[in-house]
């Protein structure tokens, strides 16, 4: 057997190059304003009202999504429902988001975006998705599952390492376990 660990070792560090910067244009793109207006606008009313980034989710997730209650958004934030709850009283009292009973069960609560800001948070919220459906059309049916594998796997890898842990090291030694997020066994693994 012939040992192609340094090749392969290799390749995986121009490819983890590559998705490092990759990423970074990625968050920037995400992140920053990019020169339209609707983003300035909507950032300046959120600190305005004494909000910050962690705010915008829910609101993309409601235009992405629509009216919902409280434990459905948190499931499409991935988010515990006491924390989106606290997220949406926040926007509630910025004057972002409405509470309304559900018709349908008048114990539940439907969360949706303000009158008065609707537009110019939709404008906001699809500028940045824009990029995200036009990838994922761009894609086969194959590789978007393909795709969205990478992404959770990323995601994952991340949540089950942590960021604030000291030195990312080299990754497991050749033919450890890359652990339960890179092989779908869900034994533990490593």
């Amino acid at each position: 057997m012939s040992d192609d660990s340094g090749h392969a070792r290799t390749s995986i560090d121009a490819d983890m190059e590559a998705m490092v910067q990759l990423m970074g244009r990625v968050v920037r793109g995400m992140k920053g304003p990019g020169g339209h207006e609707d983003a300035h606008e909507l950032i300046a009313h959120v600190r305005g009202a004494g909000l910050g980034p962690r705010h915008v989710p829910a609101l993309m997730s409601l235009v992405l999504n629509g009216p919902a209650p409280v434990g459905v958004l948190a499931r499409h934030m991935a988010l515990s429902p006491a924390t989106v709850s606290q997220l949406v009283g926040e926007l509630q009292r910025g004057g972002f988001v409405e509470r309304r009973p559900d018709e349908h069960d008048r114990r539940r609560v439907i969360v949706s975006l303000a009158e008065a800001h609707r537009d110019m948070i939709e404008r906001f919220a699809w500028r940045r998705l824009r990029p995200l459906r036009m990838t994922l059309e761009a894609l086969t049916p194959v590789e978007r599952r393909h795709f969205l594998h990478g992404w959770r796997i990323l995601v994952e890898s991340m949540e089950s390492t942590g960021l604030h842990e000291p030195g990312p090291g080299p990754g497991p030694a050749p033919g450890q376990s890359h652990g339960p997020c890179c092989h779908g066994s869900g034994d533990g693994g490593g």
